[in-house]
């Protein structure tokens, strides 16, 4: 199998040290060349969410390719449900978990589950909507902890201390979102609230992501 992995970041700063794909003949670039649609079995695409234009380099497709795409959702890229294409969780501390969360067509969903069996990952379908699961409900438990620290009800150190020592979070709010970007939190949040305002970002979190 021959998987092309596009992506502006070193591998090692998205997975670790340990590389996911052992035993796959797999090419890291930083853009898509032509042929490599006619010689891969799969391409992975991570920069689609910061740049979404390029998803019209795969509106022609015959190859499974998956996209990184929290804030945007397939419908919103316009992707045609007969397209084999499906977008996952690629934020920061979420790709290198051992189970990846995706959202594909229903006529793709075998195909997707065989490929990531090929893969040796593990994952779990959901909606094709903002967010996915995980990626929302870590943003708003970020955005309240920048609340309660807006409303002086404890500290950013305190926050982070009680998340992880009473709830056994792997990290506190605060430590999470750093990890993540906390502009990709607010983009997220920014995103959901146009919609339903509960999700409005803190103050203080949209200065974060300005400065």
């Amino acid at each position: 199998m021959r998987l092309v992995l596009i992506s502006s970041q070193p591998v090692t700063d998205l997975f670790g040290k340990e590389f996911p794909f052992a035993g796959i003949d797999c090419i890291t670039r930083r853009e898509l060349l032509s042929e490599d649609l006619n010689t891969s079995n799969c391409i992975i695409d991570l920069t689609v969410e910061d740049n979404p234009g390029a998803i019209d380099q795969y509106r022609t497709t015959t190859i499974p390719i998956l996209i990184g795409s929290v804030i945007f959702s397939l419908k919103e890229l316009a992707m045609d449900a007969k397209l084999p294409i499906a977008r996952f969780n690629h934020w920061p501390t979420f790709i290198n978990r051992n189970c990846i969360e995706f959202a594909v067509a229903d006529s793709h969903i075998e195909k997707f589950q065989q490929l990531f069996q090929t893969l040796a990952i593990s994952s779990v379908r959901t909606a094709d909507e903002p967010g996915f699961a995980s990626a929302r409900t870590v943003s708003m438990i970020v955005n309240e902890a920048f609340l309660a620290r807006e409303e002086a009800v404890s500290t950013e150190e305190e926050i982070d201390t009680a998340m992880k020592s009473g709830t056994s979070y792997p990290m506190g709010p605060f430590e999470w979102g750093t990890k993540i970007g906390m502009d990709r939190i607010t983009r997220l949040l920014q995103k959901l609230a146009e919609k339903e305002n509960r999700y409005q970002p803190a103050s203080s979190l949209t200065k974060t992501f300005q400065n």
